[in-house]
């Protein structure tokens, strides 16, 4: 038996098709139902640039997917959608040419946003860190300020013989 009989291919999409970037969105998150009636993406997937959850986590990330395969490589990946978890489930449920453009549409415009929204993450991590840091420092000083000053009182009371008799 053929592979080609399994998994069918949808036909490309035409070179003037334009896919659009909320479209795309749309379909990747729900709010648009795919043609074929295949399940949207982000009950699986994750992708930069939603509101919490930002998806599901059954597949992997998809921001950087239009950077790693390319123009070509995502374009194919929409028409034929061959990966294992997604063969059965999207193998009667194929995208139509316009989805497709919508699609690679989307993931082009996430990774360019990733960039920008990626060098900001580590420096609000560090900022946070820094302003909880400083909290947890002025709240343990208020709470324990007298633990402190009797601990003081008590060394230096010892210290001077005051507080030791034998």
């Amino acid at each position: 038996m053929s592979s080609a009989g399994l998994y069918p291919v949808t036909s490309p999409v035409p070179e003037d098709q334009q896919g659009s970037v909320s479209r795309g969105e749309a379909l990747f998150t729900g709010r648009t139902l795919f043609h074929n009636q295949g399940p949207s993406c982000i009950s699986c997937h994750s992708i930069t640039g939603l509101p919490f959850p930002n998806g599901g986590t059954l597949g992997p990330d998809l921001t950087h997917t239009y950077a790693k395969l390319g123009p070509t490589g995502t374009q194919a990946a929409m028409q034929t959608l061959y990966f294992p978890t997604m063969i059965p489930v999207y193998r009667d449920h194929q995208l139509v040419p316009q989805e497709q453009a919508d699609m690679v549409a989307y993931f082009k415009a996430t990774a360019a946003e990733a960039k920008s929204q990626e060098q900001w993450a580590t420096q609000i991590l560090i900022l946070a860190a820094f302003v909880l840091g400083i909290i947890f420092v002025a709240l343990t000083a208020f709470f324990w300020r007298k633990r402190v000053l009797s601990v003081r009182r008590a060394l230096v009371a010892r210290a001077t013989g005051q507080g030791v008799r034998s």
